[in-house]
């Protein structure tokens, strides 16, 4: 790091701070860009949409945004990194001679595979409503212009999932197909908000800025409530050209933090597994650590709680979390959560009385154990709980020493798998609640048996 990154005028970053915090509100707010650009708004958010969501254009996002969108539409895909996907917009029916084309195709499966696994088929709607028997058409219809690879053909017969979305305004008419179902741009505005909104930092500036002014222009579609206040937006860019160098230090500076923050993260997602390995017994009991090169997804389990009742590469997998990502280290916190993620065919499909395999498992958290369940928390001083919600069942904070983050996280790491793991009373109640989930759902019995909580090493 240069000398001059911190070499910073004290009067003139004190006078920048004092401007900045007290700039006047409540101004006209400046157009966006979806504002002062031409062509129908319809088409623009279709254009905008296809490249937030592929994960293979410039803007840095990867697929954080393409993964809440496929949940919104009802498909749980997981490993998505690990598949080929393609999007293409204005899509034509192969060979129905109409030339009607549906705004957006999205698809994926394996890139050793001949043609796509799934697919989402989306018509968008702004204002105007949908022509003549539109959906219809594509409901109907068998096989698309589509290129896979070498083909140039999507069969929607060949597909194992497929999903017809109707995006529109909340208060528009839905589709006239019924196999297309309706979604909201507002849901999908919260959807992305929530994704996004504490992690803003980890992407690219240019990127944000884009990404917020579709977000606005979302908004003003559905007459949705402005979170960015008016005339600040230009004070603020006055601000920029008359504090420019100092800015650019500070921007300077904290490329350096981000560099360093990603370090620490690299540094703990390579070593947290050994360190644990150190303390408990990982060799002969009968639980597992499953460590991700994605700071996400760090996982700690029995072996018995990751179950594959259909045979269908759909596994059930009840797990610990922690995830040292650099957003976390810069609030000085590890969360540890409990978690079943919900699996494809598994959780899609209902196996019991319409209810899926997560459904029934939330249900005894929140009926038949919770009492116990409850219990167990107290033992663990945990009171961050959504039991109704099998995707996130409990979650504990961990402060973190800003002086020796790494030392911090690994010595709090192994205080939350005492605290989850080796609590008896922890691990067996849930336990008890997914054995008997997995009997109502599949009618059987686990494969396998449950290994009893962690132990420490001898």
């Amino acid at each position: 790091m240069s000398d001059d990154i911190f070499d910073f005028d004290a009067a003139e970053l004190e006078t920048f701070i004092k401007q900045y915090m007290n700039l006047d509100r409540g101004s006209q707010q400046p157009s966006g860009i979806f504002s002062v650009l031409r062509a129908p708004r319809e088409r623009q958010y279709q254009n905008t949409l296809q490249y937030f969501l592929n994960p293979r254009e410039p803007h840095g996002f990867g697929y954080t945004l393409l993964e809440p969108f496929l949940t919104e539409v009802g498909m749980y895909e997981f490993n998505l990194s690990s598949q080929h996907i393609e999007i293409s917009e204005e899509v034509t029916i192969a060979d129905d001679g109409t030339q009607r084309r549906i705004d957006l195709i999205l698809a994926g499966g394996s890139a050793l595979s001949e043609h796509p696994r799934w697919a989402v088929f989306m018509e968008l709607k702004v204002g105007a409503e949908e022509g003549d028997d539109q959906t219809t058409t594509y409901a109907n219809a068998d096989e698309w212009s589509f290129s896979w690879f070498e083909s140039s053909e999507l069969n929607v017969d060949q597909l194992e999932e497929k999903h017809y979305e109707y995006l529109k305004r909340e208060d528009a008419v839905g589709a006239e197909s019924d196999r297309f179902e309706s979604l909201n741009w507002r849901n999908l505005v919260d959807r992305f908000e929530s994704e996004v909104q504490d992690s803003l930092y980890d992407y690219p500036n240019r990127s944000v800025i884009q990404f917020t002014d579709f977000i606005q222009s979302l908004k003003e579609t559905e007459g949705m409530d402005s979170d960015i206040d008016t005339d600040e937006l230009n004070e603020r860019l006055n601000l920029y050209f008359e504090h420019d160098r100092l800015i650019r230090q500070i921007e300077k500076a904290n490329s350096q933090f981000e560099s360093d923050f990603e370090t620490v993260s690299t540094y703990l997602i390579s070593n947290w597994e050994s360190e644990l390995r150190e303390k408990f017994d990982f060799q002969d009991s009968g639980w597992k650590t499953s460590p991700s090169s994605t700071a996400k997804w760090q996982g700690i389990f029995p072996a018995y709680w990751d179950q594959d009742p259909l045979n269908q590469s759909s596994a059930i997998k009840l797990y610990f979390r922690h995830s040292p990502t650099t957003e976390s280290l810069r609030n000085q916190q590890l969360i540890f959560r409990l978690r079943l993620p919900p699996a494809r065919n598994v959780h899609t499909n209902n196996h019991h009385d319409d209810r899926s395999f997560n459904d029934v498992f939330a249900e005894n958290c929140t009926v038949e154990y919770n009492e116990q369940i409850q219990d167990a928390l107290v033992s663990i001083d945990a009171h961050d709980s959504r039991l109704g919600s099998a995707s996130a069942l409990v979650k504990k904070t961990y402060p973190l020493d800003p002086n020796n983050l790494t030392e911090s996280y690994f010595g709090q790491l192994e205080r939350a798998v005492e605290e989850f793991c080796c609590n008896e009373a922890f691990v067996t109640v849930f336990n008890q609640v997914f054995e008997d989930a997995y009997r109502t759902v599949f009618d059987m019995e686990p494969a396998g048996e449950f290994p009893e909580p962690l132990p420490k090493q001898k």
